[in-house]
């Protein structure tokens, strides 16, 4: 009974040669179209085999590599194996076949050929498959230009190629040619099979099985005149389909008679061209889902001969690897051997219709060979060009938005790597982690990412965090950051995973405040984990700084409490001693009572003993404080008018101006020391002992602002006016760079000189120093009654 075979345990290895080095052997364009459309057949819905186990080989040119990738087929075929070859075939000295590769050449054919004696013993030995199909559209020849000749006998051939429980299908008898016509889309032999499964049989079967393909096609090349096939069938082979029948309208397809009948369209061609065709030029490329090198690498104890075998490999031997070719890779001028191997091996890939190119070279020149990638890192690249499509591993760690998500959450309870989000920072893989068809919605995620991380950091380097809040920012905030900006399902799928936020507390403090508002509020998924953290802490710390600002606030009001009774008694007392002073006047020594103390002192009777002296020592103390106070108010007013003056005779001695503008000024000054000292003496008499300037308290001699102000006003005023002028008829102006040149004496003759000089200039400015004069005493004098209330504040309390 015909039947399909099994997809899931069936393979297909499709391998043929179009273009050759030597220039002696012809091309066969035709080759390439061959291959593509045989496979797209193959793997079609109606076809035999699945896509991904259908492996095209274009223009191998070693046999070593084409035993290689037929090996790795071979062994992986349990239902069937189909194996088809289109090229130039070639009679070895022996009398067997050999098929001519890329790199064949005609003096040495029997060593750089693929000899299928040995072909032969691999299908035999090396694979479980029931059922194995070989279909070789090749002559034996090869010289002629553009034609393919062969030239053994039919029986010959069969006793050749016969392999046991197999079918064996090829394109010529022993004396006819199997032609590759110049300009033809396809070589003859394949065009029809490409037709017929393509097209179908009309009135057969829904399967078309092989015995049925081979009558067909020996039926249609005799009406072409194209060379007759030959075919060997052992067992039940004969009964296995390649395509299901697509001339059968049972089988769900509209051919041009059902058509007809249905008033449908004709379906649309899915097979060959058809022969008018032949002749164009336009030929498309074919279609190679694994394209295999001539000379494999050796990994793991394995040959690799594609991409998807090494990248299968490496992720199953990461680090082994990544300590093989990145970790020492030599330099430039002399590479390590692991890395030359590599490189060499990734050089093969250089078919532009069927390789990346471009990628593979940006790949070496640019990532393999950058110094500042981490082995690691340069093998995510590698893995990322041989299998872009496969599974992401990172250190033999799969790589899927969950485990990502996971990693970044670690802290609570994720299963990933928690050292993963530094690791993706510090080597920046997201962007070639998007390069991975899986991981395609991390492009500008890196970008987004480190932006946060920016505002995030800068946010948490405010001073007043603590230590440990400032660790765990550190240390889970990339990671979450990370998390919200991955595809929300995953993120969905753990939340219940992740700490509850407490209720919010009524008040916070400033460090939590600022973290929270850098996570970007509650509403993120990082602010979320900030108030789950530190939420009930940040409530904690603020209700107890409130209790501790209320308890010094009352601690601070009670001390100033005591302080205040404290001076307001010792005030009361200082009053009642200063009352009791003035309330007993002092007598003279040696005198008794007065006319007018003399009844009351009869009345009161004798004096007792000692009465006398202890009313002369409060007098002598009275007298005493009153000329300390008098003193202290003498050196305030003094030291007020001298300090004005030692400036005016400083600036004198050292910006020369004329040396009556700087007496002149020196009057004024003690005209102000002057006024100080008439508001001050009454009050330092009244209060006595009450008056206590002293010298650490500046606040008791130093003279008001606004009065001190207006004073030096004044004084700057006149010097900029009058500094000039003088009373000397002479025209040599009295200042200190005379005095430098004619010494003290002659110079202090000089300025005794009072000759008057008629100036208008010098009128004004005599008229302006009595209006300078009235200011800086009334400046002073104001100055001395503010001094003085400061005093009288201060003793008495009012």
């Amino acid at each position: 009974m015909t039947r399909l075979p099994d997809r899931a345990r069936s393979r297909a290895f499709l391998f043929g040669v179009a273009s050759y080095t030597h220039p002696e052997t012809p091309d066969l364009p035709a080759v390439g179209n061959n291959l593509r459309d045989l496979r797209r057949l193959l793997t079609s819905p109606d076809g035999a085999f699945a896509p991904e186990h259908c492996t095209v080989m274009a223009d191998p040119a070693t046999p070593q590599a084409v035993y290689n990738a037929l090996r790795h087929e071979a062994a992986q075929a349990e239902d069937t194996l189909l194996v088809y070859f289109a090229g130039h075939g070639e009679r070895l000295r022996g009398g067997g076949l050999g098929l001519v590769l890329k790199d064949t050449t005609p003096d040495d054919v029997d060593v750089s050929c693929l000899e299928y004696d040995k072909m032969h013993a691999l299908l035999r030995e090396r694979t479980p498959a029931a059922h194995r199909i070989v279909i070789l559209d090749c002559c034996y020849s090869g010289r002629a230009v553009p034609a393919m000749s062969g030239g053994r006998r039919a029986a010959a051939l069969k006793a050749q190629l016969e392999i046991e429980g197999a079918c064996v299908l090829t394109s010529s008898a022993a004396t006819r040619e199997s032609l590759a016509p110049h300009g033809a889309t396809y070589t003859s032999f394949t065009g029809e099979l490409l037709r017929l499964l393509g097209e179908g049989v009309p009135g057969a079967e829904s399967l078309l099985s092989l015995e049925l393909l081979s009558e067909r096609l020996a039926r249609a090349t005799r009406l072409r005149g194209l060379p007759e096939p030959v075919d060997v069938f052992q067992g039940s082979t004969r009964h296995i389909a390649l395509v299901r029948n697509r001339a059968r309208p049972a089988a769900g397809r509209t051919g041009p008679a059902a058509a007809a009948r249905t008033g449908s369209a004709p379906a649309r061609r899915t097979g060959p061209a058809p022969a008018r065709r032949a002749g164009s030029a336009a030929v498309a490329p074919p279609a190679v889902v694994q394209t295999h090198v001539s000379r494999p690498l050796v990994f793991a104890g394995e040959f690799h001969a594609t991409k998807k075998d090494l990248a299968r490999t490496v992720r199953a031997h990461w680090a082994d690897a990544a300590r093989r070719f990145f970790e020492d890779m030599g330099t430039r001028e002399e590479p390590s051997e692991s890395w030359r191997e590599l490189r060499g091996w990734l050089r093969e890939f250089t078919d532009p219709l069927t390789d990346d190119v471009e990628g593979r070279i940006a790949l070496v020149d640019r990532y393999l060979t950058d110094p500042g990638l981490t082995p690691d890192h340069k093998l995510l690249h590698l893995l990322r060009w041989l299998d872009p499509d496969g599974p992401v591993v990172l250190r033999g760690t799969p790589l899927t938005y969950r485990t990502l998500t996971r990693a970044c959450l670690a802290r609570y309870g994720g299963d990933g790597e928690a050292g993963l989000p530094a690791e993706l920072e510090a080597q920046r893989l997201l962007p070639t982690l998007a390069g991975f068809r899986s991981l395609r919605r991390l492009a500008g995620v890196q970008e987004e990412w480190e932006e946060a991380l920016r505002a995030w950091r800068v946010g948490t380097a405010v001073a007043g965090l603590p230590d440990d809040v400032r660790a765990w920012a550190a240390a889970t905030g990339p990671g979450a950051l990370l998390a919200a900006l991955l595809p929300p399902l995953e993120l969905d799928r753990i939340r219940d995973t992740l700490p509850a936020a407490p209720h919010r507390p009524e008040r916070t403090t400033q460090w939590y405040d600022r973290l929270l508002k850098a996570a970007g509020g509650r509403q993120s998924l990082l602010g979320g984990l900030v108030e789950a953290e530190f939420a009930e802490r940040a409530g904690t710390e603020a209700r107890l700084r409130a209790e501790e600002k209320t308890r010094r606030a009352a601690e601070a009001a009670r001390r100033q409490a005591e302080a205040d009774e404290r001076r307001r008694r010792a005030e009361e007392e200082q009053r009642e001693r200063e009352a009791a002073a003035l309330a007993a006047p002092p007598q003279q020594p040696g005198t008794g009572p007065g006319p007018a103390q003399a009844p009351a002192a009869g009345a009161r009777g004798l004096r007792a003993p000692g009465t006398a002296a202890r009313t002369a020592a409060p007098t002598r103390a009275y007298a005493r404080d009153r000329t300390t106070a008098v003193l202290a108010a003498l050196a305030i007013g003094t030291g007020w008018a001298l300090v004005p003056a030692v400036v005016v005779w400083v600036t004198w001695w050292f910006t020369s101006y004329d040396v009556d503008a700087a007496e002149t000024l020196s009057l004024a000054a003690g005209l102000t020391g002057a006024a100080v000292l008439g508001a001050l003496l009454p009050c330092a008499v009244r209060l006595g002992s009450g008056h206590r300037p002293r010298l650490g308290a500046p606040s008791s001699w130093v003279p008001p602002v606004k009065p001190a102000l207006t004073a030096s006003a004044l004084l700057l005023l006149y010097w900029l006016l009058g500094r000039n002028s003088s009373a000397r008829a002479d025209h040599i102006k009295a200042d200190s760079d005379l005095l430098r040149g004619i010494g003290w004496g002659p110079f202090w003759d000089y300025a005794g000189q009072n000759a008057f000089r008629p100036s208008g200039g010098d009128i004004l400015v005599s008229l302006l120093l009595l209006p300078v004069m009235a200011g800086c005493g009334a400046a002073g004098y104001r100055a001395g009654r503010e001094l003085a209330r400061r005093w009288e504040r201060r003793h008495t309390g009012r």
